[in-house]
């Protein structure tokens, strides 16, 4: 592929023919073997300054999709880019935009494609005209983005007005009763999140079916596959979790270079949320911690702080789990009204920008009035989990009162942990709750007993 520029008084140079590129956005992936980049220097001849620069490329884009790593999280095939007789996936993984180094772009995109066929990008579309020849749709984003997707096939759209934002459909066959279950679901949780977390921050949001197996949330829509979208269960559970998205990942951006909190914390407002409110948040995070007791090893294991994207049952047990925990953790230390709150404001404070655990932190501490550098200290930066024992368990009674003496030991290898612990205590006619705060390996208690 080579670049030709228009424009009077601009020259371009080629530098590198051949370098890395790099995968933007929310989900990287490694196609350093497939994707390549080449670098030029535009040069203005002296006394011109052009309002305007104007490039001519063209070129075959046909990755063919291939099956992920099979100890891969997601258990989805991928490819970094397709223009194929089914239809077109161009991503940031596909480098078919000139990148001038800059994080954000916005953007106006023109598409042509085949008569019969649609588009779909990110933003709002401006205007469509149907040709005899081809479809022409444009696409507009006023707001800052990481990469520049487009979506095409033969499609049967369909649309729900949500006051200011759009629901939309886009299906590779006619299904009326399925597009109008996935419109009226996305109005439902819409106004859920939009009253837990703040305003979406996108003019539209639509279901895209593919034409190979994926779970992908692209700002302002989820590229979902075939069977997958037809999975019943799909409604109340990894749909919503890419609808979450927009505002956690595609809303705020992932600082990626201190961790990856996105993932964590749309699987605890999202999947969590939506096995709470069915009565079993308590099964979702044991089956949670399970998971991470079963995949992490001291040989696999690393900090939150080093997550980026999950390749294998481990990652996904750390990147996705461990920080689902930290917010459920978060969640009982200030409560759930600060920790709405707090997130609210996050939201607010970072939407359309670059943030980290940092930044999370530095809004419960705002929200709450609490120091939280040790809680995210030890959760974010340290390695590990804290494992517990009990012990010398032994009730006593004198002068009629009632004690309950133990002890508790953290024995994992490595740091001492600060930990809130809940503690039950079953006694003759009911059950008692306390929560024993520990801040050393080995800890005793004598709890004061009213049965």
């Amino acid at each position: 592929m080579c670049i030709r520029d228009s424009t009077e008084g601009v020259d371009i140079a080629l530098i590198t023919d051949r370098s890395e590129a790099a995968d933007r956005g929310m989900d990287q992936e490694d196609y350093a073997s497939i994707i390549s980049s080449k670098h030029y220097r535009i040069l203005t001849q002296e006394g011109t300054k052009p309002a305007s620069l104007t490039l001519s490329y063209s070129g075959k884009i046909n990755h063919p999709v291939r099956q992920a790593n099979e100890e891969y999280a997601r258990g989805f095939s991928q490819s970094p880019g397709l223009i194929d007789p089914q239809g077109v996936y161009l991503a940031g993984s596909t480098n078919w935009i000139p990148s001038f180094d800059e994080a954000y772009v916005t953007y106006k995109l023109t598409v042509n494609s085949p008569a019969g066929w649609r588009s779909v990008s990110q933003g709002k579309r401006t205007g469509f005209a149907e040709l005899p020849e081809f479809r022409t749709d444009v696409w507009e984003v006023d707001t800052p983005t990481e990469e520049i997707f487009v979506i095409a096939a033969r499609f049967t759209e369909y649309e729900y007005p949500m006051g200011n934002v759009m629901a939309m459909a886009f299906l590779r066959e006619k299904d009326d009763g399925l597009a109008n279950k996935y419109l009226e679901t996305t109005a439902q949780y819409m106004e859920m999140y939009r009253q837990l977390v703040g305003p979406y921050p996108y003019s539209k949001f639509a279901l895209v079916e593919n034409f190979w197996e994926t779970g992908y949330g692209m700002p302002s829509f989820t590229l979902l596959g075939p069977q997958i979208i037809r999975f019943p269960f799909i409604l109340h559970s990894s749909y919503p979790h890419e609808l979450l998205h927009n505002w956690w990942g595609n809303g705020v951006f992932v600082d990626f270079e201190t961790g990856n909190w996105c993932e964590g914390l749309t699987a605890y407002m999202a999947d969590h949320l939506v096995a709470e409110q069915r009565g079993t948040g308590a099964e979702y995070r044991r089956t949670t911690l399970q998971g991470y007791t079963d995949y992490v090893t001291p040989e696999n294991e690393f900090p939150l702080k080093d997550f980026r994207s999950r390749t294998n049952a481990s990652s996904s047990s750390i990147g996705y789990g461990k920080t689902a925990m930290l917010m459920d953790m978060l969640r009982e230390m200030v409560g759930d009204e600060n920790f709405k709150r707090a997130f609210q404001k996050f939201y607010r404070d970072n939407k359309f920008k670059r943030a980290g655990f940092r930044d999370i932190q530095l809004a419960f501490e705002d929200v709450s009035g609490e120091q939280l550098g040790p809680f995210f200290d030890q959760w974010v930066e340290q390695t590990g989990a804290p494992e517990l024992t009990i012990s010398k368990v032994q009730s006593k009674q004198a002068d009629g009162a009632q004690t309950l003496e133990l002890e508790l030991a953290q024995i994992q290898d490595g740091d001492t942990y600060d930990l809130s612990v809940p503690v039950a205590i079953y006694s003759v006619d009911k059950a008692q709750f306390k929560t024993l705060e520990m801040n050393s390996k080995k800890q005793s208690y004598t709890i004061a007993l009213d049965s």
